[in-house]
């Protein structure tokens, strides 16, 4: 079930979206991700239910969900899932008739159709993709739009479906992993096998230029979660009391879970500091009300001007997942911006 995915997108979707890429959408506890080119994402979301999830993500103009769940009825395949999915979306009266078209990858089955209607008294055109599979007995509904689509536009969202494929989760096999972070650099870190990275966010902060988040993923575990979300910063972290100050403010603020007493991470540069707390706020379903979670909060500045907001989730503070992320944090090597052009 695997296949090459074509050359990047050259299309752009307003000034959020950098350049184009793979995006990556985990179903942890099924074994497998679904993948497909897309524009850089600056936020996402995902809910896992007991069998499946609901993931969201945006680009400017652009957004992406998907969700997997049992079939529907007696079930069956690909073109039954796209079936009984598009029966429920085309008794919008906004589609226009004329913009609907059917068709097929060897991976799923693709709908496509423009939307018309009125917004704050203005009229809004959507270009949407819908991309239907079924895989080990899960129904998948993959779906893009772009809000006042181009013809560009309406080319990225087909390329995407073109590009959709799913595969089970690949090894990672190297010493550590890199990420290119624009205009700060790069950061090579030692990813623990039982994680996996996903998608690289990015959004212009406010005050902060551009932030970027790296998420990663357990592959088995959908209850443990791992972000870590780096910012230039006009303060220089030289010191542990300088960062672990910073520390204090934002707990102070409110923007760390729990009290915990931060302690120092020993890095290969720079410096760094994190608490480990305990979560027992009431969960969303009531059989899970009295599940902890334990939460890692870190501050991570690999060099003076850079400052990482790191948080690691797990269920238990003795979950060997869990403790590797924490000592990943130590393997942290960042290349400044001119190092990391020349090598790219």
């Amino acid at each position: 079930m695997r296949r090459v995915i074509t050359g990047l997108l050259v299309s752009v979707l307003g000034s959020a979206v950098l350049h184009a890429e793979v995006l990556t959408i985990p179903v942890v506890g099924q074994g497998w991700q679904i993948k497909f080119e897309g524009p850089v994402l600056a936020v996402e979301s995902q809910e896992y239910q007991a069998d499946g999830l609901t993931y969201r993500g945006n680009a400017g103009r652009f957004n992406v969900s998907a969700f997997v769940g049992a079939p529907a009825g007696k079930g069956g395949d690909s073109k039954a899932c796209r079936d009984h999915f598009w029966k429920q979306s085309c008794e919008n009266p906004m589609i226009q008739k004329d913009s609907v078209k059917q068709w097929s990858t060897p991976m799923c089955e693709c709908v496509e159709s423009v939307t018309k209607g009125e917004s704050l008294g203005e009229e809004s055109t959507l270009a949407h993709i819908n991309c239907y599979f079924e895989l080990l007995g899960k129904w998948v509904d993959v779906h893009a739009s772009v809000i006042s689509p181009t013809d560009d536009d309406k080319k990225m969202l087909k390329t995407l479906a073109e590009s959709l494929f799913y595969c089970t989760f690949s090894r990672f096999k190297g010493p550590g992993q890199q990420f290119v972070l624009g205009s700060m650099g790069r950061v090579q870190m030692d990813v623990p096998a039982a994680w996996r990275a996903g998608n690289h966010c990015v959004t212009q902060g406010i005050g902060t230029g551009e932030q970027h988040t790296l998420s990663f993923f357990s592959i088995t575990d959908p209850h443990k979660s791992w972000k870590m979300t780096f910012f230039n910063s006009e303060v220089r972290y030289k010191t542990l009391n300088d960062i672990q100050q910073t520390a204090q403010r934002f707990a102070a603020a409110g923007s760390v879970e729990g009290e915990g007493q931060m302690q120092e991470i020993k890095l290969k540069q720079g410096v760094g500091c994190h608490a480990e707390n305990t979560d027992t706020s009431p969960a969303d379903e009531p059989a899970q009300a009295s599940k902890a979670k334990v939460i890692s909060t870190a501050f991570v500045a690999p060099v003076p001007d850079v400052l990482s907001t790191i948080s690691i989730v797990a269920e238990d503070a003795k979950d060997p997942e869990f403790l590797a992320a924490i000592h990943a944090l130590g393997t942290m090597e960042w290349s400044s911006n001119k190092a990391a052009k020349g090598k790219e």
